[in-house]
């Protein structure tokens, strides 16, 4: 059963290759406009040092980013949680700096961290910090009000109603914001590749470009789809573990 969703989507991408590989080779299509899976495959065999070294660079920075976020937005939910005034005052900025285009946050924040893994970590922290604050928020705002005021009638403390009643109401609200978030970051770390320059997959992805390595490109961009499917069933899979269990 825990394997059945992974195996589902083997066969349905080993489907969509064929049906890929059949259209290509039938309609003759160039190889440098779409080439075929087996040639895609090849160049990720014969690429693979370069592939999995700028892919790891990449998941780096999304996962430290995503981290990061997280625990900024617990601790900013749980202080929006325990004051409102907090809240009103903190909230409508936290709003403008997430409006703010990443295209212009990137250049700025590369002349404070340099080219290097720094900048596409403050970017992934960006682009997932807000969706698991508003979810956060809204989960810990959701617990039933009869127990709220069963905890209130025992006595108990602010951390006492969080820990005990709050957070495990929030937490499928708090995995709702993940897999958002999760997909993001991914962009957001290689969108910043792609303005400083970077390793990672998205350099690799225009580099490529640039020297019409078309094999390559497709290998790197169908990378970039498996990573973020990857994060999506990791963050299922760890929601139906900790609910289970909570």
């Amino acid at each position: 059963m825990f394997l059945r969703a992974p195996l589902i989507a083997l066969i349905s991408i080993a489907l969509a290759g064929l049906v890929w590989q059949g259209l290509v080779v039938a309609l003759h299509v160039p190889h440098y406009v779409i080439p075929a899976p087996d040639a895609i495959v090849a160049a990720a065999i014969s690429q693979r040092h370069v592939l999995l070294a700028q892919a790891g660079f990449t998941v780096r920075a999304t996962l430290i980013g995503l981290v990061v976020s997280l625990a900024f937005a617990l601790a900013c939910a749980v202080g929006f949680t325990r004051s409102r005034e907090a809240e009103r005052a903190a909230l409508p900025l936290l709003i403008a700096f997430r409006s703010a285009p990443v295209p212009a946050i990137a250049p700025i924040a590369m002349l404070f961290l340099g080219r290097g893994i720094g900048t596409s970590i403050l970017v992934v922290t960006i682009v997932s910090f807000f969706p698991l604050l508003v979810n956060l928020m809204r989960g810990l705002a959701s617990v039933d009000r009869n127990a709220a005021e069963l905890f209130h009638v025992y006595g108990a403390g602010f951390w006492q109603v969080f820990g005990m009643l709050r957070l495990p109401t929030a937490l499928p609200f708090l995995f709702t914001g993940l897999r958002i978030a999760g997909a993001a970051a991914l962009l957001g770390a290689m969108l910043s590749e792609w303005i400083t320059g970077s390793h990672g997959l998205g350099n690799l992805i225009l580099e490529s470009a640039d020297m019409r390595e078309t094999e390559l490109l497709w290998a790197a961009v169908l990378m970039s789809v498996g990573i973020a499917m990857g994060l999506f069933w990791l963050t299922a899979t760890g929601e139906r573990i900790v609910t289970r269990g909570a």
